[in-house]
């Protein structure tokens, strides 16, 4: 936490999963660093977990903050109030746990207040810049790609998660894209990178593999991996996982296999945030 944040009564953060990929963690300091310019006010980066073992080498010099460590920070500062903006596709368990903590910490020290926006998918709000991302996204590849309308499918690739809340996050997603895009795209598929054994965690289904192989069957000749991802790591960066699912399932570039931006990389995300922090601050306190 810098010290123009520790002079305020209030302090904004991005909250995210956290990740071993030095990459991944700069991405989302750039993301803080232009949201940050865009309010006129200190907006920090941290992690619930993992960020902490990178080595500051690899980072510029600078280690990268967990939040449990930002809000040790913020007691001892005496700030008042934090608006976190969570990083995540829905309430998953890394974004439990880092409420959990906030309030923790809340009722043990007399503070501060953490206030939570909505994840990136809100099932509670009518905005759609999400899908207006998603769709921006997608449409840049069907620009440049010539096909004609209704030939490719999208499979909107996230996680994939143990619990059933976050998935449904992900499949109005997917429908909410299926409606912007239209007669442009043969379908929306929303599928899990992975899922846990057992059939109580079915609700993960269709899984990427079984999705493009389905294609495949189907006559399916042009697919695109729309992600459903932040930034770029060991899941959804060159020769990750996604990729490697890609290739056991039969499918690559040479198989008119698409594959679009990462969420972070859209300048729409900014107004998503911005949007997200305006849900959840008093207006008259950064006047």
């Amino acid at each position: 936490m810098d010290e123009k944040a520790l002079g305020k009564k209030s302090g904004i953060v991005l909250v995210d999963n956290g990740s071993l990929n030095p990459q991944s963690i700069l991405e989302a300091r750039s993301l803080a660093s232009s949201l940050s310019k865009r309010l006129q006010r200190s907006v920090e980066s941290v992690s619930i977990a993992h960020s902490d073992g990178v080595p500051a080498s690899e980072l510029g010099g600078l280690r990268a903050q967990l939040w449990i460590s930002y809000l040790e920070k913020a007691v001892s500062s005496g700030v008042r109030e934090i608006f976190a903006i969570p990083l995540f596709i829905g309430p998953g368990f890394a974004l439990k746990k880092g409420k959990k903590m906030g309030l923790g910490q809340s009722k043990a020290t007399g503070g501060p207040i953490v206030r939570w926006a909505d994840p990136l998918v809100s099932m509670t709000d009518q905005d759609s810049l999400l899908t207006e991302i998603l769709a921006d996204n997608v449409l840049r590849l069907l620009d440049g790609s010539g096909a004609e309308p209704k030939v490719h499918r999208v499979m909107l690739v996230d996680h994939g998660s143990p619990f059933v809340e976050v998935t449904a996050c992900r499949n109005f997603a997917a429908s909410q894209l299926q409606i912007a895009l239209g007669n442009r795209v043969e379908s929306v598929v929303g599928c899990s990178m992975e899922r846990r054994e057992g059939k109580e965690f079915d609700f993960n289904e269709p899984s990427l593999e079984a999705a493009l192989s389905r294609a495949i069957k189907d006559g399916i000749e042009d697919v695109i991996i729309c992600y459903l991802f932040l930034f770029s790591g060991r899941h959804a960066g060159s020769g990750g996982d996604i990729d490697q699912i890609c290739l056991k399932a039969g499918w690559s570039p040479s198989r008119n296999l698409l594959k679009t931006d990462l969420i972070g990389l859209n300048p729409k995300l900014l107004d998503l945030l911005e949007s997200r922090l305006n849900s959840i601050q008093p207006k008259p306190e950064f006047q």
